[in-house]
């Protein structure tokens, strides 16, 4: 017995059912390759806003990767914001911060100077 004979034996409702199962089946089969597509289309989105999407976009996306990942969200957002940052703007903060822990010792020197100035005025003026 072929499975086309079966089914000729079966009476019209019991085909009708059948082929209503396989109907379902092949609705909701195309209905969920249709959402993963959707969902890999917004994944690359949010991929592609994350990496050019600017200072704030990327300190918000290492944020909630850090919070997802159990770790601080204050540094995830450091680190993405430095991340979105583009090459100049690294250099330039790298350049700051070496000429502020080069210069801190003499700004402190000129302002123990310049105290030290006021004081003797005001004692000479007393």
């Amino acid at each position: 017995m072929t499975v086309s004979t079966a089914v000729a034996e079966l009476n019209a409702g019991e085909r009708l059912r059948i082929c209503g199962e396989r109907l379902a089946v092949a609705v909701i089969d195309r209905l969920a390759g249709v959402a993963a597509d959707k969902v890999d289309d917004l994944s690359d989105q949010l991929e592609k806003m994350a990496s050019g999407g600017g200072l704030k976009l990327g300190a918000i996306f290492g944020a909630g990767n850090a919070l997802m990942a159990g770790k601080n969200p204050l540094f995830g957002a450091m680190k993405g914001a430095w991340g979105a940052l583009g090459v100049g703007p690294k250099i330039a903060i790298i350049v700051g911060l070496v000429l502020l822990g080069v210069l801190s010792p003499v700004a402190l020197l000129l302002l123990l100077v310049g105290l030290l100035v006021a004081g003797i005025i005001s004692a000479v003026k007393r």
